[in-house]
């Protein structure tokens, strides 16, 4: 076995074992020291964990070990926020950018709605102490846009209950993965190599279980696990 794939074992049984999500592993000229090898071989080692997802690089920081991955469940309560608070996480909310749009013909089609109404569009992006890891894409209908031009961050879909006496369920929801675009990488801090989870949501009344909502979510697969909770009659 190559010398740099013993090290890497060694790491990733001492990761496992010894440290917790979020800590730096030491330098690699600390680690080289260590296994008496050059800085090369350390590169080459590490360089398996962050293939295999356990640590990732910062630049200027060193490496971190990769948190245990966040299972997000999928169920009718539609909610992004209030269900990451729900299991003790606090979520900050940036709003990117947002107005008046005109929904984009495809999508248009697929929702049964008109090209040419206006929509208002609301592109946010989602921290946890920090860090990005999501970016979602809100079509929103029948709602004043004077109102939601308001939003500068928390949970929308408490924004929407506290201004609309809005209650949205979740409806029909896609998922697909994929590899990201430049932007995301940069809005989402990632590299090239990590894939997104792409989720599309619509989002309806509860009481007239008319569209209110379309979503498109773009979350880092690093950090998500997706279950699916089976509906109840």
């Amino acid at each position: 076995m190559a010398l740099y794939r013993k090290i890497a074992f060694q790491l990733r049984d001492e990761i496992f074992s010894q440290y917790n999500a979020g800590e730096l592993l030491p330098p690699e000229g600390r680690l080289a020291d260590r296994f008496q090898v050059n800085r090369h071989t350390v590169r080459r080692a590490i360089d398996e964990l962050v293939h295999d997802g356990i640590v990732r690089r910062y630049q200027g920081l060193g490496c971190r070990v990769v948190q245990t991955p966040i299972d997000y469940a999928l169920h009718d309560k539609a909610a992004f926020s209030h269900n990451l608070n729900c299991i003790g996480l606090d979520l900050e909310t940036e709003v990117l950018d947002c107005g008046v749009t005109a929904i984009p013909e495809p999508l248009a089609s697929q929702l049964d709605v008109s090209a040419t109404a206006p929509v208002f569009q609301l592109h946010t992006r989602r921290l946890i102490e920090g860090e990005p890891v999501c970016l979602i894409r809100h079509y929103l209908f029948g709602l004043s846009a004077q109102k939601l031009e308001r939003f500068s961050g928390g949970s929308l879909h408490e924004f929407l209950r506290q201004q609309f006496h809005l209650e949205l369920r979740r409806g029909t929801t896609r998922l697909r993965a994929r590899m990201p675009t430049l932007e995301e990488c940069t809005q989402l801090m990632i590299g090239r190599g990590v894939p997104v989870m792409e989720v599309h949501t619509q989002n309806r009344c509860r009481q007239s279980a008319d569209l209110r909502e379309y979503s498109i979510a773009r979350s880092r697969s690093d950090l998500f696990e997706y279950s699916v909770e089976p509906k109840h009659e």
